[in-house]
Protein backbone atom coordinates (compact mmCIF):
# COMPACT_ATOMS: atom_id res chain seq x y z
CA UNK A 1 0.00 0.00 0.00
CA UNK A 2 1.47 3.55 -0.87
CA UNK A 3 2.78 6.14 1.66
CA UNK A 4 1.47 9.65 2.45
CA UNK A 5 4.24 10.86 4.11
CA UNK A 6 2.99 13.81 7.06
CA UNK A 7 4.77 16.10 9.32
CA UNK A 8 2.04 16.93 11.78
CA UNK A 9 2.92 17.18 15.37
CA UNK A 10 -0.31 18.50 16.69
CA UNK A 11 -2.29 15.23 18.50
CA UNK A 12 -5.51 16.46 17.49
CA UNK A 13 -5.31 16.97 13.48
CA UNK A 14 -2.64 13.96 12.64
CA UNK A 15 -5.60 11.26 13.68
CA UNK A 16 -7.51 13.15 11.03
CA UNK A 17 -5.36 13.18 8.40
CA UNK A 18 -4.65 9.53 9.12
CA UNK A 19 -8.39 8.75 8.47
CA UNK A 20 -8.55 10.36 5.05
CA UNK A 21 -5.40 8.89 4.08
CA UNK A 22 -6.94 5.41 5.22
CA UNK A 23 -10.08 5.77 3.66
CA UNK A 24 -8.18 6.45 0.11
CA UNK A 25 -6.58 3.52 0.42
CA UNK A 26 -3.59 5.17 1.60
CA UNK A 27 -1.20 4.19 4.31
CA UNK A 28 -0.20 7.20 6.73
CA UNK A 29 2.93 7.83 7.93
CA UNK A 30 3.29 10.57 10.92
CA UNK A 31 6.18 12.28 11.74
CA UNK A 32 6.45 15.08 14.61
CA UNK A 33 10.04 17.04 13.60
CA UNK A 34 11.61 17.79 10.42
CA UNK A 35 14.47 15.94 10.66
CA UNK A 36 11.76 12.56 11.16
CA UNK A 37 10.22 13.94 7.74
CA UNK A 38 13.45 13.90 5.95
CA UNK A 39 14.58 10.06 8.05
CA UNK A 40 10.84 9.16 6.19
CA UNK A 41 11.29 10.44 3.15
CA UNK A 42 14.21 7.61 2.63
CA UNK A 43 12.84 5.45 4.31
CA UNK A 44 9.31 4.88 2.67
CA UNK A 45 9.56 6.15 -0.57
CA UNK A 46 5.97 8.12 -0.34
CA UNK A 47 3.85 9.06 -2.98
CA UNK A 48 3.23 12.28 -1.53
CA UNK A 49 4.01 14.71 1.41
CA UNK A 50 2.26 16.74 3.84
CA UNK A 51 3.63 19.57 6.11
CA UNK A 52 2.16 21.26 8.28
CA UNK A 53 3.56 24.84 8.82
CA UNK A 54 3.11 25.02 12.28
CA UNK A 55 5.27 22.08 12.85
CA UNK A 56 7.72 23.21 15.28
CA UNK A 57 11.47 23.11 13.49
CA UNK A 58 13.18 23.92 10.16
CA UNK A 59 10.50 22.71 8.27
CA UNK A 60 11.59 24.83 5.31
CA UNK A 61 15.52 23.13 5.27
CA UNK A 62 13.80 19.83 5.76
CA UNK A 63 11.40 20.85 2.26
CA UNK A 64 14.42 21.82 0.54
CA UNK A 65 16.53 19.19 1.72
CA UNK A 66 14.31 16.25 -0.36
CA UNK A 67 13.64 18.81 -3.22
CA UNK A 68 17.59 19.33 -3.91
CA UNK A 69 17.63 15.18 -3.80
CA UNK A 70 17.21 13.39 -7.33
CA UNK A 71 16.11 10.62 -5.55
CA UNK A 72 13.24 12.33 -3.71
CA UNK A 73 12.65 15.25 -5.45
CA UNK A 74 9.90 14.17 -7.22
CA UNK A 75 7.59 13.32 -4.17
CA UNK A 76 5.11 16.31 -4.44
CA UNK A 77 5.34 17.90 -1.48
CA UNK A 78 2.40 20.34 -0.26
CA UNK A 79 2.35 22.77 2.73
CA UNK A 80 -0.42 23.78 4.45
CA UNK A 81 -0.90 26.63 7.13
CA UNK A 82 -2.89 29.38 8.59
CA UNK A 83 -4.73 31.73 5.68
CA UNK A 84 -3.74 34.45 6.95
CA UNK A 85 0.04 33.88 7.56
CA UNK A 86 0.91 34.28 3.78
CA UNK A 87 4.63 35.19 4.62
CA UNK A 88 5.07 31.50 5.87
CA UNK A 89 2.96 29.95 2.81
CA UNK A 90 5.65 31.53 0.75
CA UNK A 91 8.73 30.65 2.93
CA UNK A 92 7.27 27.21 2.14
CA UNK A 93 6.89 27.88 -1.70
CA UNK A 94 10.49 29.22 -2.07
CA UNK A 95 11.47 26.33 -0.07
CA UNK A 96 10.42 23.91 -2.60
CA UNK A 97 6.79 23.23 -1.98
CA UNK A 98 4.91 22.28 -4.57
CA UNK A 99 2.11 23.72 -3.27
CA UNK A 100 1.12 25.53 -0.45
CA UNK A 101 -2.35 25.92 1.14
CA UNK A 102 -4.46 27.34 3.34
CA UNK A 103 -5.34 24.62 6.24
CA UNK A 104 -8.48 24.86 5.55
CA UNK A 105 -8.32 24.49 1.96
CA UNK A 106 -6.03 20.98 2.39
CA UNK A 107 -8.67 19.70 4.67
CA UNK A 108 -11.56 20.17 1.76
CA UNK A 109 -9.22 18.85 -0.50
CA UNK A 110 -7.61 16.26 1.06
CA UNK A 111 -9.81 13.20 -0.01
CA UNK A 112 -9.43 14.11 -3.71
CA UNK A 113 -5.81 14.88 -3.36
CA UNK A 114 -4.73 11.58 -1.74
CA UNK A 115 -6.86 9.76 -4.40
CA UNK A 116 -5.50 11.59 -7.12
CA UNK A 117 -1.25 10.55 -6.27
CA UNK A 118 -2.75 7.20 -5.22
CA UNK A 119 -4.63 6.32 -8.03
CA UNK A 120 -2.85 9.06 -10.93
CA UNK A 121 -4.60 9.30 -14.36
CA UNK A 122 -2.59 7.59 -16.96
CA UNK A 123 -0.94 10.11 -19.34
CA UNK A 124 -0.13 9.63 -22.80
CA UNK A 125 2.76 12.15 -23.98
CA UNK A 126 2.84 12.50 -27.50
CA UNK A 127 5.33 9.62 -29.21
CA UNK A 128 3.96 6.90 -26.08
CA UNK A 129 2.15 5.03 -29.52
CA UNK A 130 5.17 5.24 -31.88
CA UNK A 131 8.04 2.56 -32.34
CA UNK A 132 10.98 2.69 -30.20
CA UNK A 133 13.65 4.86 -31.63
CA UNK A 134 17.10 2.74 -32.38
CA UNK A 135 18.86 3.64 -29.63
CA UNK A 136 16.31 2.81 -27.36
CA UNK A 137 15.38 -0.73 -29.34
CA UNK A 138 19.09 -1.42 -29.09
CA UNK A 139 19.04 0.04 -25.08
CA UNK A 140 16.19 -2.88 -24.38
CA UNK A 141 18.24 -5.52 -26.62
CA UNK A 142 21.50 -4.80 -23.92
CA UNK A 143 18.88 -4.88 -20.85
CA UNK A 144 17.52 -8.44 -21.80
CA UNK A 145 20.80 -9.24 -22.08
CA UNK A 146 21.34 -8.26 -19.06
CA UNK A 147 23.79 -5.51 -19.77
CA UNK A 148 22.85 -3.05 -17.94
CA UNK A 149 26.00 -0.46 -18.34
CA UNK A 150 25.35 -0.85 -22.22
CA UNK A 151 21.52 -0.06 -21.79
CA UNK A 152 22.06 2.90 -20.13
CA UNK A 153 24.46 4.16 -22.52
CA UNK A 154 21.78 3.90 -25.50
CA UNK A 155 18.87 4.61 -23.28
CA UNK A 156 21.21 8.03 -22.83
CA UNK A 157 21.61 7.96 -26.11
CA UNK A 158 18.15 7.76 -26.51
CA UNK A 159 16.91 10.28 -24.21
CA UNK A 160 19.24 13.18 -25.40
CA UNK A 161 17.78 12.91 -29.28
CA UNK A 162 13.96 12.93 -28.13
CA UNK A 163 12.55 16.27 -26.94
CA UNK A 164 9.42 15.43 -26.07
CA UNK A 165 8.25 14.57 -22.99
CA UNK A 166 7.96 10.68 -24.22
CA UNK A 167 11.85 10.83 -23.10
CA UNK A 168 10.90 10.04 -19.23
CA UNK A 169 10.25 6.78 -20.70
CA UNK A 170 13.92 6.43 -21.34
CA UNK A 171 15.35 7.99 -17.79
CA UNK A 172 13.24 5.65 -16.09
CA UNK A 173 13.77 2.53 -17.83
CA UNK A 174 17.24 3.40 -17.86
CA UNK A 175 17.15 3.88 -13.88
CA UNK A 176 15.32 0.72 -13.14
CA UNK A 177 18.58 -0.85 -15.58
CA UNK A 178 20.78 1.40 -13.45
CA UNK A 179 19.18 -0.08 -10.01
CA UNK A 180 20.13 -3.87 -11.33
CA UNK A 181 23.30 -2.83 -12.30
CA UNK A 182 24.22 -1.62 -8.73
CA UNK A 183 22.86 -4.58 -7.34
CA UNK A 184 25.03 -6.86 -8.85
CA UNK A 185 27.58 -4.94 -7.61
CA UNK A 186 26.37 -5.13 -4.34
CA UNK A 187 25.47 -0.83 -3.64
CA UNK A 188 22.46 -0.72 -1.76
CA UNK A 189 22.35 2.70 -1.57
CA UNK A 190 22.71 3.36 -4.77
CA UNK A 191 20.44 0.85 -5.81
CA UNK A 192 17.61 2.36 -4.08
CA UNK A 193 17.95 5.74 -5.42
CA UNK A 194 18.06 4.55 -8.88
CA UNK A 195 14.65 2.85 -8.58
CA UNK A 196 13.76 6.32 -6.66
CA UNK A 197 14.63 8.21 -9.73
CA UNK A 198 13.43 5.73 -12.30
CA UNK A 199 9.78 4.25 -11.15
CA UNK A 200 8.44 7.98 -10.29
CA UNK A 201 8.95 8.52 -14.07
CA UNK A 202 7.20 5.83 -14.92
CA UNK A 203 4.18 5.58 -12.64
CA UNK A 204 1.70 7.21 -14.85
CA UNK A 205 2.78 6.21 -18.46
CA UNK A 206 0.59 3.43 -20.37
CA UNK A 207 0.55 -0.32 -19.79
CA UNK A 208 2.11 -0.56 -23.17
CA UNK A 209 4.33 2.37 -24.02
CA UNK A 210 6.53 2.39 -27.41
CA UNK A 211 5.30 -1.55 -27.74
CA UNK A 212 7.07 -2.21 -24.66
CA UNK A 213 5.09 -3.83 -21.55
CA UNK A 214 6.02 -1.35 -19.26
CA UNK A 215 2.90 -2.81 -16.75
CA UNK A 216 5.34 -5.67 -15.82
CA UNK A 217 8.11 -4.37 -15.63
CA UNK A 218 7.00 -1.47 -13.65
CA UNK A 219 5.48 -4.38 -11.61
CA UNK A 220 8.40 -6.61 -11.18
CA UNK A 221 10.73 -3.31 -11.02
CA UNK A 222 8.58 -2.09 -7.70
CA UNK A 223 8.64 -5.52 -6.35
CA UNK A 224 12.35 -5.86 -6.03
CA UNK A 225 12.45 -2.27 -5.30
CA UNK A 226 10.08 -3.28 -1.66
CA UNK A 227 12.57 -6.77 -1.10
CA UNK A 228 15.80 -4.97 -0.96
CA UNK A 229 14.48 -2.26 0.81
CA UNK A 230 13.44 -4.44 3.32
CA UNK A 231 16.88 -6.45 2.95
CA UNK A 232 19.05 -3.93 4.06
CA UNK A 233 22.67 -2.91 2.47
CA UNK A 234 23.64 -5.91 5.18
CA UNK A 235 21.85 -8.52 3.58
CA UNK A 236 21.23 -7.15 -0.10
CA UNK A 237 24.04 -10.24 -1.53
CA UNK A 238 20.72 -12.35 -0.56
CA UNK A 239 18.58 -10.85 -3.42
CA UNK A 240 17.79 -13.81 -5.73
CA UNK A 241 19.35 -11.95 -9.32
CA UNK A 242 17.83 -14.17 -11.33
CA UNK A 243 14.48 -12.55 -10.43
CA UNK A 244 15.56 -9.64 -12.79
CA UNK A 245 13.28 -9.11 -15.27
CA UNK A 246 13.76 -8.64 -19.51
CA UNK A 247 11.27 -6.33 -21.21
CA UNK A 248 8.53 -8.02 -22.64
CA UNK A 249 7.59 -6.40 -26.51
CA UNK A 250 5.16 -6.38 -29.22
CA UNK A 251 5.12 -6.49 -32.74
CA UNK A 252 5.19 -3.26 -32.71
CA UNK A 253 8.04 -2.00 -31.26
CA UNK A 254 9.79 -1.38 -34.30
CA UNK A 255 8.48 0.45 -37.22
Amino acid sequence: MDAILCLEPDLFFAPRLADAIRAQGGRPVIVETPAAFVEAMDREFPVLALVDLDAPGDWAAAIARCKLRPHSRQTPIYAFGPHVDAERLQTARTAGADHAWARSRMMAELPALVDRHLHPPVRYPAGWDEPLSEPARLGVEAFNRGEYFEQHEYFEEAWKEETRPIREFYQGVLQVGVAFLLIERGVWAGAIKAFRRGLPRLRDLPLVCQGVDLAALRSAAIDIHAEITALGPDRLHEFDRSRFPTIGTTDKMTG
